[in-house]
């Protein structure tokens, strides 16, 4: 077998592998998710072992299709970035992939690494550019993209956090021999109302009436829901933070939390990143951070007072109800809510769908 060379030269029958994101990548990725979006990507990016990586197909204005992720030599056990724990099923029991079927079950480290791994680093992972629906374009892409990894010695080619609605990829993954099998879920809510009553009337009934419940409790409670931008220190929310990060088995860090704040208020701009808080009496009760980019808030970070008798509501107050009544105004089409917690999010009004794991092992008989 042809042995992996670390630092492969750029372009293959086609293929540019870029160790890192071009400047230009925003200006022909078109209608890519935002997160996509070389910020985004910048943001989360050494959840790719290496570095985030793009592979491209050129074209006469740039790459006509391009995917971001990297080349693991091994795996990391992580359970949502490593492909040989994701399509061997190892990730079961965390929520990250249904029960079956686990395309790579049984297989060893030695016969699925090096990996080519295409992957978001968000979460969430599309071809971007001009081509990125043209199953012409695609199948192209796809074999120059085979052909660069047979020639670096990958043993796998994988696909994590695949979006449903490009279906064309997924479908020239399939012909190509891919298994595509479903990850995990994600929600989104679509902003169709013009004001806090219209978010309440499309939702369902027995929901109406428990959010205006909740609302009321909270408004009776004295509870105040506001809004702000995010200021240059937030030691109020670190405290809360660590509760959030206590209950999921986690290691408080109080400095990581505060370095965390500072590096999206400067990274995204502090205009861009807004902070909606439930407060009694000035006591911080909860609070959900928004960023915006474009026309869509994302969801990025939450938490709540667990041991303040009066939070109760408040999480779905500042993560749902408050951000719903002030998109409209806003010009906010979209508020992505991510991963997690999907009954919860599908009942307030979010639309779920699965993503997708893909993987291929490469024919080795050299």
């Amino acid at each position: 077998m042809t042995p992996h060379r670390p630092e492969p030269a750029l372009g293959t029958a086609g293929l540019h592998m870029r160790t890192e994101v071009p400047e230009s990548w925003d200006g022909w990725i078109g209608r890519a998710p935002v997160t996509l979006r070389r910020r985004w990507i910048s943001l989360a990016e050494g959840r790719i072992p290496g570095g985030a990586r793009t592979f491209g197909l050129s074209g006469p204005d740039g790459d006509q299709v391009a995917l971001v992720g990297g080349v693991m030599e091994a795996p990391t056990g992580h359970v949502r970035f490593d492909p040989q724990r994701v399509l061997s099923g190892g990730s079961v029991a965390d929520g990250v992939v249904a029960d079956g079927p686990h395309p790579w079950q049984g297989l060893s480290a030695d016969e699925l690494f090096p990996s080519c791994v295409l992957m978001g680093p968000n979460y969430e992972s599309a071809p971007a550019g001009p081509g990125s629906r043209d199953p012409r374009v695609l199948r192209a892409y796809l074999e120059a993209l085979l052909d660069w990894c047979r020639d670096q010695g990958m043993r796998s080619v994988s696909a994590l956090f695949l979006r449903p609605d490009y279906p064309e990829f997924l479908d020239v993954l399939r012909t190509a021999g891919f298994a595509v099998v479903p990850m995990v879920d994600r929600s989104d809510m679509d902003v169709t109302w013009d004001d806090l009553d219209g978010y309440i009337a499309g939702l369902r009934r027995n929901q109406r009436f428990a959010v205006r419940r909740e609302l009321r409790e909270i408004a009776a409670r004295g509870i105040e829901i506001s809004e702000r931008p995010i200021g240059d220190e937030e030691p109020e929310l670190i405290p809360l933070r660590a509760q959030i990060v206590a209950k999921y088995g986690g290691v408080p860090d109080d400095k990581r939390e505060a370095d965390s704040f500072r590096h999206l208020r400067d990274h995204f701009g502090p205009e861009n990143v807004w902070i909606v808080e439930a407060r009694k009496g000035g006591a911080l009760l909860s609070f959900t951070m928004l960023v915006r980019d474009g026309d869509q808030w994302t969801a990025l970070m939450s938490a709540t007072d667990y041991e303040h008798p009066d939070a109760s509501f408040t999480y779905f107050a500042t993560m749902f109800y408050r951000p719903a009544e002030l998109a409209p105004g806003q010009g906010i089409t979209t508020i992505a809510y991510g991963l997690g917690t999907v009954q919860a999010k599908r009942l307030r009004g979010c639309t779920v769908s699965t993503l997708s794991a893909a993987g291929l092992l490469l024919d080795r008989s050299d």
